[in-house]
């Protein structure tokens, strides 16, 4: 059952406990954890909330140090935007989970790495086409590749299909026939397509995890992602 929604207070107190439970050799050179009552949300896509930050100290900035150090911040509000709006929300276990993860980048920022950057950089850039802006060509190769030219990122799929332009242009008003992860997928190609266009099929991504389903959820009821079917026109 989801825990309650905290005070401010006593999510201070959670947060600097969860912390301190850390060992000291991995947040050796994090210099606070500061909390902020407000919410943080996406410069261009408001329902995409920021939990929590792994920031470089600024006092290392201004002395030139060349050490690692860091400031953890954590948004009280965006954690109850997302309570209040999600009922499978669990306030403590998100909490936990998003304590460890900005350490996590303080650690990899120390040993040079870049795992949870791309990561994030990778979430970001899927927020941003589902919300219809700008990415950069073949963003989504950065996800799971499950097999030549299909990607996973989340439960979505992206399925890169090659073809000449006179293929595509022949294929405008038809159904394009596909297998995909062994099983057949079919996209009907709109008579004004345009080869730049990626074609969705909603619900035909991978399904949730077993893991992460309800057990008292009916197969109905588990979150499927989307298919997105992209042309190479060349």
């Amino acid at each position: 059952m989801p825990s309650p929604i905290p005070t401010y207070e006593a999510f201070c107190e959670r947060a600097k406990a969860l912390f301190a439970a850390i060992p000291a050799e991995f947040t050796e050179g994090v210099e606070d954890v500061a909390v902020h009552r407000g919410v943080k949300r996406h410069p261009q896509i408001d329902d995409v909330l920021t939990l929590g930050e792994c920031e470089p100290s600024p006092l290392v900035a201004l002395t030139g140090g060349g050490d690692v150090r860091s400031i953890v911040h954590l948004y009280y509000g965006s954690f109850v935007d997302l309570a209040r709006t999600d009922p499978s929300f669990d306030f403590d276990d998100e909490l936990k989970e998003t304590v460890e993860h900005e350490v996590q980048h303080h650690v990899e920022d120390k040993a040079g790495r870049r795992g949870l950057i791309d990561e994030d950089d990778l979430f970001d850039a899927h927020a941003r086409f589902l919300a219809d802006l700008d990415v950069a060509p073949g963003w989504y190769r950065a996800g799971r590749a499950l097999e030549r030219n299909v990607y996973a990122v989340d439960l979505d799929l992206f399925v890169e299909v090659e073809m000449r332009k006179k293929e595509f242009e022949a294929l405008r008003g038809k159904p394009l026939v596909l297998k995909v992860l062994g099983d057949p997928v079919e996209v009907e190609i709109p008579d004004d397509a345009d080869p730049d266009e990626v074609f969705t099929l909603a619900g035909e991504g991978l399904l949730q995890t077993a893991e992460d389903e309800d057990p008292d959820a009916t197969t109905d009821d588990v979150p499927a992602g989307d298919l997105h079917i992209v042309p190479l026109v060349r």
